[in-house]
C-alpha cells in the first residue's frame, strides 16, 4: 500500500486482550486495506484515543478485558469524549449482546467467536453510514 493510500484508508482501533485474536483480526483488517492500531486493553485504548495525532474512524473492542475498564465502560468513555466515533463491541454472552445495543452504532455487538469478514462488513457499514451523515 502506498503512503498516500495509507493516509486515505480508514483507521480502526482494535482493542483485544487476547493477543492471538487481536493479531488475527488486525492482520485481516490490514489485508482489507484498513490502517489498524492495536491496544491490549481499555487503558491502552484510552491512551491512543487521547493522542491528538491519531485519527480514528472506528473502534472494534472486546467486551471482557482485564484492567480498569471493560468494553462497555470503554464504549461509554468514547461516547462521552469522542461522540460520533463508531464502536463495535465483540463478546460471547447473550446478556452482553443485549446490553451493548445502546452503546454500539447499528445494533448489538458481534458474538464470539466471530468471522473476521463479519467484523470487516460491520466496519464498512459503519463507515458508510458515517459518511452519509457527514454529507447530509
Amino acid at each position: 500500500m502506498t503512503e498516500a493510500a495509507a493516509k486515505e484508508s480508514p483507521s480502526i482501533l482494535v482493542v483485544e486482550d487476547e493477543v492471538l485474536i487481536r493479531m488475527v483480526i488486525a492482520d485481516y483488517l490490514r489485508r482489507c486495506g484498513y490502517k489498524v492500531i492495536e491496544a491490549a486493553g481499555a487503558d491502552e485504548a484510552v491512551a491512543v484515543l487521547g493522542r491528538e495525532d491519531v485519527v480514528l474512524d472506528v473502534v472494534l473492542s472486546d467486551v471482557e478485558m482485564p484492567g480498569t475498564m471493560d468494553g462497555f465502560a470503554l464504549a461509554r468513555w468514547i461516547r462521552a469524549r469522542r461522540p460520533g466515533l463508531p464502536v463495535v463491541l465483540v463478546g460471547s454472552p447473550q446478556r452482553a449482546a443485549e446490553a451493548a445495543g445502546d452503546l454500539c452504532e447499528n445494533g448489538p455487538m458481534l458474538a464470539k467467536p466471530y468471522d473476521p469478514q463479519l467484523a470487516a462488513n460491520r466496519i464498512k457499514q459503519l463507515l458508510a453510514a458515517h459518511a452519509a451523515r457527514a454529507n447530509s
